[in-house]
């Protein structure tokens, strides 16, 4: 059972939630740059939440399915289309064996995940499945999909799927997506900024250039600067970390960050916040809202809050429908 990829598309690699607890080796922790999406795919088809699943980015790979599985896609809007039918993302489908997997246009989002019963059938590095580009370890061969990979499921084959349909369960996140401010913890070197720049960093509005990538968000705006120049000692980093380089124009850490460096580091992306950051691209803007530690806890524990009653919601009725 598995996935032939026709055309590789620009970027599409297997992640899961990453490989913490190897920073002091300078590995890091990689993993879906939309963990929120990722997960509520793996619970749509009946998976645990930290199932490897296939990442992609627009223009995404085309795919064929040699076998049947039931498969979702989650994240972006890429356009699916299966013989010219739409398929929306959050609905599960059956996929029959033979059916081609195409995506004609982005209308929304910058990462997309599909996520198949079962997961993938991938050698995990370092008790992750998902790929580190750098390292050229984990997923497939340690890169990116080429075309003619295949991806081989670890569920047997589904033999019952003799057409491909959607289920009617489905699942909407579009309030975790619902506005373009990004909260963040003033970190140890805001105070370093000038009062205007501590002014700029919060309220103008930044613009992701396209020399983003899985490692960071660079942003373009208004140049911050600091009281005094000083020469600092690396430290260790953290996906969400502000920093601020010579340039003075500010970088976001994402889910492929180095694990140390040397530059201020202006505050802390909350971590209820990353999928929406994640899911905007290049020309997007945002703008930075200050909070505190506990306002960020809530804000994730509401998160976490509804993805379980998704994951309630979608393991319920998976097992009604088995029971039929």
């Amino acid at each position: 059972m598995s996935i032939l990829v026709l055309n590789k598309g620009w970027l599409a690699t297997v992640q899961d939630l990453g490989r913490p607890g190897y920073a002091q080796y300078g590995i890091n922790r990689s993993g879906a740059m939309d963990p929120l999406a990722l997960q509520v795919g793996n619970f749509l088809v009946g998976n645990e939440g930290s199932v490897a699943a296939l990442e992609m980015c627009f223009p995404a790979a085309g795919l064929l399915f040699l076998e049947p599985t039931f498969m979702v896609l989650a994240g972006g809007d890429f356009g699916a289309s299966i013989g010219g039918k739409k398929i929306t993302p959050y609905r599960p489908v059956w996929i029959a064996a033979g059916t081609e997997l195409q995506f004609q246009h982005k209308h929304w989002g910058q990462y997309l995940y599909l996520c198949v019963q079962g997961g993938f059938d991938l050698e995990p590095w370092l008790n992750s499945q998902s790929t580190n580009l750098k390292a050229v370890q984990g997923g497939w061969q340690g890169r990116s999909l080429q075309k003619g990979a295949v991806l081989p499921f670890k569920k047997s084959a589904l033999a019952a799927i003799k057409e491909t349909r959607m289920a009617s369960h489905y699942a909407d996140l579009a309030p975790f997506y619902d506005s373009n401010v990004i909260r963040f913890i003033p970190g140890q070197h805001f105070e370093v900024l000038t009062q205007p720049s501590q002014v700029q960093l919060q309220t103008q509005h930044w613009r992701i250039t396209p020399a983003s990538d899985r490692m960071g968000y660079r942003l373009e705006g208004e140049t911050l600067k600091l009281i005094q120049e000083e020469s600092l000692l690396s430290a260790g980093l953290s996906r969400g970390s502000i920093q601020l380089p010579p340039n003075g124009q500010p970088i976001v850490l994402t889910a492929d960050h180095q694990t140390t460096g040397g530059y201020s580091i202006l505050g802390q992306v909350i971590q209820a916040d990353w999928p929406k950051l994640a899911q905007m691209g290049p020309g997007q803007s945002f703008q930075f809202q200050p909070t505190t530690l506990a306002e960020a806890t809530h804000a994730l524990q509401r998160q976490l809050k509804g993805l379980n009653q998704i994951r309630c919601g979608a393991s319920w009725t998976l097992k009604s429908s088995q029971s039929r």
